[in-house]
């Protein structure tokens, strides 16, 4: 019998939309692996595919990923010129990115403009509304975040990603000091401006590249609580070193993370989330 006090595990996979490449493993690991939710690149080469694909899969929650770094934007870039090259994309590096958005007050304006471009894009395909996240965490830049929770509230979706990694994960990360410092700081703007709210967080957020074997660890170093794991699955390698790999889509797939999952979790989604909290 199924703990009372199991996690209630969101399992979610990111840059959907990002390739055809990404949106393969997402349907893969829906259809055969753990995943419960996907979070939509609005400015990927495939996110028509992606809603497509949501589409025929209606139990698959499906949120907005935020892109405001590596990426090419949804503006124009004549709309704007302090976020993005001439190639209409925006820094590789997230502390560039991030550094502009605090210092240059026409950056900002610009910022505004474009985060509600995605906002309207993602409500554009047709699909539901479940959650929000961003790529390489930019949604919980001081900056952004103001911005995200009011079109948040406009577009009616109360989930959004805490980037707050448990000690129990981060064993396994192999990540900076100034990484895991920055994430740390992260949370905790998150938590403050989101204090007072009703919008509805983890307690916990994992992410890869981490096998089934380590997140299984991590998670029975747990035992209670919402957690979301997020994943980067691709049937194909990609050239980032964090990016979309077939190593996540594996994870996602293995028998022994589903076994585990079924024994010790109930799986979720932030509506599902919502949903309980109002009860």
């Amino acid at each position: 019998m199924l703990n009372v006090m199991a996690i209630r595990l969101i399992v979610n996979a990111d840059d959907f939309g990002y390739s055809a490449s990404v949106n393969a493993a997402v349907a893969r690991a829906r259809a055969f692996g753990a995943l419960t939710s996907a979070s939509l690149m609005v400015t990927g080469e495939a996110a028509r595919e992606a809603a497509s694909i949501a589409g025929d899969n209606p139990d698959l929650a499906v949120g907005l990923h935020l892109a405001l770094s590596r990426v090419k934007s949804a503006l124009p870039r004549s709309a704007i010129p302090g976020l993005v090259d001439i190639n209409g994309r925006f820094p590789d590096s997230p502390i560039s990115a991030g550094l502009r958005y605090c210092f240059s007050p026409s950056a900002r304006r610009q910022l505004a403009d474009e985060i509600e471009a995605q906002f309207e894009a993602f409500a554009r395909l047709g699909i539901g509304f479940s959650h929000i996240d961003g790529h390489q965490h930019m949604h919980a830049h001081p900056v952004v975040l103001p911005i995200v929770i009011r079109l948040a509230e406009q577009y009616g979706t109360r989930g959004i990603r805490v980037p707050n990694e448990p000690f129990a994960a981060k064993g396994f990360r192999g990540r900076s000091p100034v990484s895991a410092l920055a994430q740390a700081y992260l949370a905790r703007t998150c938590r403050r401006l989101l204090r007072g709210t009703e919008f509805v967080t983890c307690d916990h957020c994992i992410g890869g590249p981490i096998g089934a074997r380590r997140l299984i660890h991590a998670l029975d170093r747990l035992r209670a609580g919402t957690v979301e794991v997020y994943f980067h699955p691709s049937v194909e390698p990609s050239y980032e070193p964090l990016g979309p790999n077939p190593a996540d889509l594996a994870a996602l797939l293995d028998p022994a993370l589903r076994d585990y999952i079924a024994a010790h979790c109930r799986l979720a989604t932030y509506e599902s989330i919502c949903r309980e909290a109002v009860r």
